[in-house]
């Protein structure tokens, strides 16, 4: 679906934002006009009524209570009394009354039963005004209002000022609101309008910026296809790494990194494995083949059963170091016995002392206790192979030496030699599996180039760490570090 996009979905997220913001914004500022205009036209009406009331008494005797006497005047330091003629006020108060007409305002006089008293020419006619002009004073017959008492109310079609003078009428001012909804509607289409711009134009620079934004995924994308399509050289173009997709870029390259180490390396394991389980095979099956092609002495067969043997157990050592490393990559359990690496030393020195004196190698052990938690089984292999590995791999007379103890709150297992020592640009890379620094002497004792990489497996499965310092003609060292038990 389109949704499913990030960028729709940006663009459908700014869109509801926009049109939501606008949509406040906007019934704001309308009721905000049409509470303005409303009150202007208010406030008119309550002008014309002031004006009017005056003028409408005189037309209607006593609707505004008692008239004004006339005014009184001196002549001669006598008093006089100025009086118009019942024509000549009638006659002003029409005149009165007809400018507030000619504002557009209409008035109309009606008594508590809803009889017209009196009513302008451009007031409405509709009986139903009355009635509801009535219904929302909450005016009876039999009630008087020591005051006058004003309402504003919005009628079909008017806006309507109710006052109610002492007695028994109502006085309605009123006008009609078509030019104010007129006004108000030409209002709403307008804010319509400029909402619906505001949304558009805001929706499509949200467009062009997603876009600019998701721009680097899809450049990661390609450049992650073209090394799912078998591209492992290619990295994924990194402009700027202070960025979040820029931190995701370095993460993928460098994930993607680790992950062509990882096949060229499972792709060099896999030669590797081949090449030491296939040189055993070919002894095994050429001299099988030699012993059944013609007839042999008893003794030339006892030797050939001998040759095949030792290429069997050699298999047989490389499927168990392979087994041992796929436990370890499988992430199994290490059993978590007490025990003491001078104890587990001990029985190493104790095992290794015949290996040791055939090759002509001194064994000497400086054993302090170092007490550690872990598969005591695995951790005496650890010594062994350090310890076998110094004695093979050196010429005659070389001195191993393995100390154990407690240093810095770790337990500490040392196994030094004074022999040929390791060439700089082979330190890196021996506990890499199958790396043999020589191979021709590897092959003549039997070693695969699997012990180190056992050995660093099992010390980090147990929480420690393995270091290894070399130089040429003067020995090696490693030292291995592991959580005080």
């Amino acid at each position: 679906m389109i949704f499913h996009s990030i960028r729709w979905r940006i663009l459908a997220w700014n869109f509801g934002l926009l049109a939501a913001t606008a949509s406040v914004l906007l019934v704001a500022f309308y009721r905000h006009e049409k509470q303005a205009l409303v009150q202007g036209l208010d406030l008119r009406l309550r002008q014309e009524m002031t004006r009017g009331m005056g003028a409408l008494n005189e037309v209607v005797p006593g609707v505004a209570g008692q008239r004004n006497p006339a005014p009184v005047v001196r002549q001669n330091g006598k008093a006089a009394v100025r009086a118009d003629s019942p024509e000549q006020r009638a006659t002003k108060a029409k005149a009165a009354l007809a400018e507030v007409v000619g504002t557009g305002v209409w008035l109309q006089v009606v008594d508590l039963e809803a009889h017209s008293l009196y009513r302008s020419a451009n007031a409405p006619s509709e009986p139903e005004l009355i009635t509801q002009a009535l219904v929302d004073l909450d005016a009876k017959p039999e009630d008087g209002p020591a005051r006058p008492q004003d309402l504003m109310v919005t009628l079909p079609g008017h806006r309507v000022l109710l006052h109610r003078p002492p007695g028994r009428n109502l006085v309605m001012f009123g006008s009609p609101t078509q030019q104010l909804d007129a006004t108000l509607a030409a209002l709403a289409r307008s804010l319509t309008l400029a909402g619906f711009a505001v949304v558009f134009v805001g929706c499509g620079i949200g467009w062009v910026l997603a876009g600019r934004s998701l721009k680097p995924i899809d450049r990661i994308a390609a450049d992650a296809e073209g090394i799912a399509a078998g591209d492992f050289g290619r990295k994924i173009d990194v402009e700027d790494t202070e960025s979040e997709l820029g931190r995701l870029a370095v993460v993928l390259n460098d994930t993607f990194g680790k992950m062509n180490a990882a096949r060229e390396h499972m792709a060099q394991f896999t030669a590797d494995a081949s090449h030491e389980l296939r040189t055993p095979l070919t002894v095994i099956l050429s001299d099988s083949q030699g012993a059944l092609r013609q007839e042999r002495t008893p003794e030339e067969y006892r030797a050939t059963l001998e040759t095949i043997k030792q290429s069997a157990l050699r298999m047989k050592s490389i499927s168990d170091a392979l087994l041992e490393l796929a436990h370890g990559d499988a992430g199994r359990p290490v059993a978590q016995d007490a025990c003491d690496l001078a104890d587990l030393a001990d029985e190493s020195v104790a095992l290794l002392g015949r290996v040791a004196r055939e090759h002509g190698a001194k064994l000497v052990p400086h054993l302090e206790g170092a007490p550690v938690v872990g598969d005591a089984g695995r951790l005496g292999r650890v010594i062994l192979n350090l310890s076998i590995n110094a004695i093979l791999h050196n010429e005659a007379g070389v001195t191993v030496t393995v100390t154990t103890g407690v240093s810095e709150g770790f337990s500490e297992l040392r196994v030094a030699d004074d022999g040929r020592g390791i060439a700089p640009e082979n330190l890196d890379h021996i506990f890499e599996r199958f790396r043999r620094i020589d191979a021709s002497r590897s092959r003549h004792t039997g070693g695969a180039g699997l012990g180190l990489a056992i050995v660093k497996q099992t010390v980090e499965a147990h929480g420690g760490t393995i270091a290894v310092t070399s130089e040429v003609g003067k020995g090696t060292v490693f030292v291995v570090r592991l959580p005080k038990g």
